[in-house]
């Protein structure tokens, strides 16, 4: 009887060990993130670099968990082939097309995000979809950091070459130089905002003496009657086009002055003859004038 009892109690120990271990197992593969009674649908994604994700490393997709990872595959016959099982929500359906990404954090640590293709069919759950690495801003500051490294010996030069400058004495007297310059500076602008304050004035003065003139001549302007000026210069240019338009034509004795050339003609003729008497005259003065002391005398 001692002997039942006691095998029932290595019995009873040994299934409290089972229970205790299937509990540690669900406990542990709970807090990772992975459903022990799972069963939705696999996915094989294949990456030539997984960077640093997990088994149970969570699946987004826009931002919004949807999965697990379920196990991490190396294909040795592809040296850079490695095939990452996801568990995805089995109400989820992938549109031909989608691929996932492996989105590097800063601060550690690596996530998969599925893009949603625009195919018109479905992907069967089983078949293997592309993967890629976006390195993300990880991977910007990586390519940041060689040329950062390149730069800091750069940087260590000219911080050298500046201590050397600042610690040359010539520079505390170019300091105190450039005080000196700037206070006679600053001395000089006040002489000549003073100096220029009064010219401003009288300039000011003389433009509102000016002004006042202005006003004046144009108080006078506005007096003058200009309508009546206006019609007199009008009354004016017509008389003028009037007497232009009698020289122009041939009636009249001014138009006929200017259009008809006989009074020209015998003028000149008149002038030639006269030049022509005046000439014999001089020559043959007897001919014209008869001068005696004693008295007349008949000609024959």
């Amino acid at each position: 009887m001692s002997r039942i009892k006691k095998v029932s109690r290595e019995l009873w120990v040994g299934i409290l060990g089972i229970a205790a271990i299937c509990i540690v197992y669900f406990l542990i593969n709970f807090f990772k993130g992975v459903d022990i009674f799972d069963d939705n649908d696999k996915y094989k994604i294949e990456f030539a670099n997984i960077g640093e994700i997990t088994n149970s490393a969570p699946v987004y997709i826009n931002g919004c968990k949807v999965g697990n990872v379920s196990s991490i595959d190396h294909d040795f016959n592809k040296s850079k082939t490695v095939f990452v099982t996801v568990s995805i929500d089995k109400g989820l359906k992938l549109p031909e097309g989608s691929y996932a990404e492996i989105h590097n954090k800063l601060m550690g640590g690596s996530t998969i995000n599925l893009v949603l293709g625009e195919g018109e069919g479905t992907i069967t759950p089983g078949s293997t979809i592309e993967g890629i690495l976006d390195a993300g801003t990880l991977g910007e500051v990586k390519k940041i950091v060689p040329q950062v490294e390149a730069m800091v010996p750069k940087v260590d030069s000219v911080l050298t070459s500046l201590n050397e400058i600042l610690s040359n004495p010539a520079i505390n007297k170019t300091i105190n130089n450039i005080e000196s310059i700037t206070s006679l500076f600053t001395s000089t602008s006040e002489q000549i905002n003073n100096l220029v304050g009064n010219e401003f004035q009288d300039a000011a003065d003389k433009l509102i003496k000016l002004e006042d003139d202005l006003l004046k001549v144009s108080a006078q302007l506005n007096e003058i009657d200009f309508e009546n000026m206006v019609g007199s210069l009008e009354n004016s240019l017509n008389n003028i086009q009037q007497i232009t338009t009698a020289f122009n034509s041939k009636e009249g004795t001014a138009g006929m002055l200017l259009k008809d050339t006989t009074l020209y003609c015998r003028l000149n003729d008149v002038c030639s003859t006269a030049i022509n008497l005046l000439e014999d005259l001089k020559a043959n003065p007897k001919r014209y004038v008869h001068f005696s002391v004693f008295g007349k005398k008949n000609d024959k």
